[in-house]
C-alpha cells in the first residue's frame, strides 16, 4: 500500500506489459496479480498496447506505475508516469538506452543486478526482485501420478529421463546452449542406454527428430497454455537440465527445483543464487559436455544422492522464491520508481478527471476489490485488446510451428474479430504469417546436429 495525495492509502495500479499471456513473463504477471492484495494490475501484451494505440490514437493510463517486464519500450507511453524496465539478462540484442532514462530498473539474478551497477546505473535505481514459482502447483508427484505421465509419454519404466525446457525463439545465437546439450546428450547415452529426454517449450520440433534420429528416446511434450498442466511435465524426469550460455532466470531450473528435481546447471542468473554445488544441485562449466554428462552418470547410479538432492532443492525454493516473496520486493521497486519520477520532475501526484472516475468506480464495491480491465476500459476497448492477445498468440504459434496451439488461438481470435472489421483484417495478416512460416526452414531454424569432438574444435 502507498499513500497517494488525494485518495489516501490505497493499493498500487500498475500496467504490466510482456511479451506474451500465456509463456514465463506473462506467468510472472499473473501470479502477482493473483497473490498481492497491495498491487492491482493489468497485463497486456506490446503487440495489443501498439494496436490499440493506433486503432483508438491513445492507450488508457490511469495507472501509478507503467512496468515494462520486457527489454523493449513503447515511446508512446513515457513521460507521464513512474516507469519500470526489466533487465532479465543482456545480449547484443539489448538495448542499454530505455534503462538510464528509466525511474527504476528491476533484475531478476544477482549476476545482472551488478552488471547494471557497473554499467552505472546506481543502487538508488535499480531493485532485485527474482522470478517465483507456485509451489503448491510444482511439487514432488506421487508415484502414481509419475507413472501415468511416464507412461503417457511411452517411456519405459526403466528409462532415466532428462528434462529440458525453453522456447525454441530465445535460442538466438545458440543462447541457450543446444551444441553442448546435444553433445552431452549423445554421450550420456553411450553409457546410459535407457536414455529418455523430454523436451518443454514450444518450437522444440526439429530438435526432438535430430535427437530421435541418433537413437535416443525423445519427446517433446506438447504446448500448454496454463501452468497447471505444465507441471505435470515434471513428474516425468529424473534429472533436469540448463546449458544455456546467458539466462536471468531460467524460470524452469526454478520449476524442476520445485519439484524436487535434480539440476545440473551453468553458472547463469538464478542458478548462481539457488544452487549450492553438489548440495542441492550442481554447476558446470559453460560448454562442457563431459560434465553433464559425469553429474549425470553421478545421479543415475545413486537414487539416495537424486532424493537428497531434490529434497534439498524443493527446501530451497519454499524458503526463498515463493510469490508472497517476490510481491513484497516488488512493492518496494514501484515505491523507488514513485518517488524517483516524482523527485526527476519535481511533479505530484495528481488525478485527472478520467482517473477521478476510476476511483469511484473501483470502490463502490470493497476498497480492497482489485482493480480489472473493465475498469479501466470500454467494452469495445476491451474486446478489442483481447482479439489483440489471442492474434498475437496465434502469431507466436505460427513462428514456432505448433500447429495445433495456433488453430486454438485462431479459433479465439476468429470468435473475437467477427464484428470488427479492423480486428478481421489484423487476423488475416496473422494467417498470410502463417503461410509463409508453412514453406520449408531455413537453415537457421534447423537444429544444430550433433557433432563429434573433432568437428566441436
Amino acid at each position: 500500500m502507498i499513500k497517494f495525495p488525494g485518495t489516501g492509502i490505497r493499493p498500487i495500479r500498475v500496467l504490466f506489459i510482456v511479451d506474451s499471456l500465456y509463456w514465463v513473463i506473462g506467468n510472472f504477471a499473473h501470479q502477482i496479480t493473483k497473490n498481492n492484495p497491495e498491487i492491482h494490475a493489468v497485463t497486456c501484451s506490446q503487440f495489443a498496447i501498439r494496436k490499440t494505440i493506433k486503432r483508438f490514437g491513445q492507450f488508457p493510463t490511469c495507472f501509478d506505475v507503467v512496468h515494462f517486464l520486457r527489454t523493449k519500450t513503447i515511446p508512446e507511453l513515457w513521460g507521464s508516469f513512474p516507469i519500470v524496465n526489466t533487465l532479465h539478462h543482456f545480449d547484443d540484442a539489448t538495448n542499454l538506452a530505455p534503462f538510464y532514462r528509466s525511474d527504476a530498473v528491476m533484475t531478476v539474478s544477482t549476476q545482472w543486478q551488478q552488471y547494471l551497477t557497473q554499467l552505472g546505473i546506481t543502487e538508488t535505481h535499480q531493485a532485485l526482485v527474482p522470478f517465483g514459482v507456485d509451489t503448491n502447483t510444482f511439487c514432488p508427484p506421487q508415484d502414481e501420478a509419475r507413472l501415468k505421465m511416464r507412461k503417457t509419454f511411452s517411456f519405459p519404466k526403466d528409462a532415466f529421463v532428462l528434462g529440458f525446457s525453453s522456447r525454441r525463439i530465445s535460442n538466438m545465437n545458440d543462447r541457450k546452449g543446444v551444441i553442448c546439450f546435444l553433445q552431452a546428450l549423445k554421450n550420456l547415452h553411450q553409457q546410459l542406454p535407457n536414455l529418455a529426454t523430454l523436451i518443454i517449450g514450444p518450437g522444440w520440433q526439429a530438435l526432438a527428430k535430430n535427437i530421435r534420429q541418433q537413437g535416443i528416446l525423445c519427446t517433446q511434450a506438447p504446448y500448454e497454455m496454463t501452468h497447471e498442466h505444465v507441471a505435470k511435465f515434471y513428474s516425468a524426469m529424473d534429472i533436469f537440465w540448463v546449458t544455456s550460455r546467458i539466462e536471468g532466470g531460467p524460470v524452469p531450473l526454478l520449476e524442476a527445483m520445485a519439484c524436487g528435481i535434480p539440476s545440473i546447471s551453468t553458472p547463469v542468473g538464478a542458478a548462481l543464487d539457488l544452487i549450492h554445488d553438489s548440495k542441492n544441485g550442481f554447476i558446470v562449466s559453460f560448454d562442457s559436455p563431459e560434465l553433464f554428462v559425469n553429474r549425470s552418470l553421478q545421479l543415475s547410479q545413486n537414487a539416495v544422492l537424486r532424493s537428497a538432492i531434490g529434497n534439498e532443492a524443493r527446501k530451497t525454493i519454499v524458503q526463498k522464491r515463493q510469490w508472497s516473496h517476490v510481491g513484497r520486493e516488488l512493492q518496494e521497486l514501484y515505491r523507488l520508481a514513485i518517488n524517483n519520477f516524482h523527485s526527476r520532475s519535481n511533479n505530484r501526484y495528481t488525478q485527472n478527471e478520467n482517473c477521478i472516475k476510476i476511483e469511484s468506480k473501483s470502490q463502490k464495491g470493497s476498497k480492497q476489490e482489485p482493480m480489472t480491465e473493465d475498469v479501466f476500459f470500454s467494452r469495445k476497448v476491451q474486446n478489442w485488446i483481447h482479439a489483440c492477445e489471442q492474434i498475437n498468440e496465434l502469431r507466436q504459434m505460427t513462428e514456432m510451428r505448433e500447429w495445433k496451439a495456433a488453430y486454438q488461438f485462431g479459433l479465439r481470435a476468429l470468435r473475437a474479430t467477427s464484428l470488427d472489421p479492423s480486428l478481421l483484417k489484423e487476423f488475416i495478416s496473422a494467417l498470410v504469417k502463417r503461410n509463409k512460416t508453412c514453406a520449408p526452414q531455413t537453415k537457421q531454424d534447423e537444429a544444430p546436429m550433433l557433432l563429434t569432438p573433432e568437428q566441436r574444435l
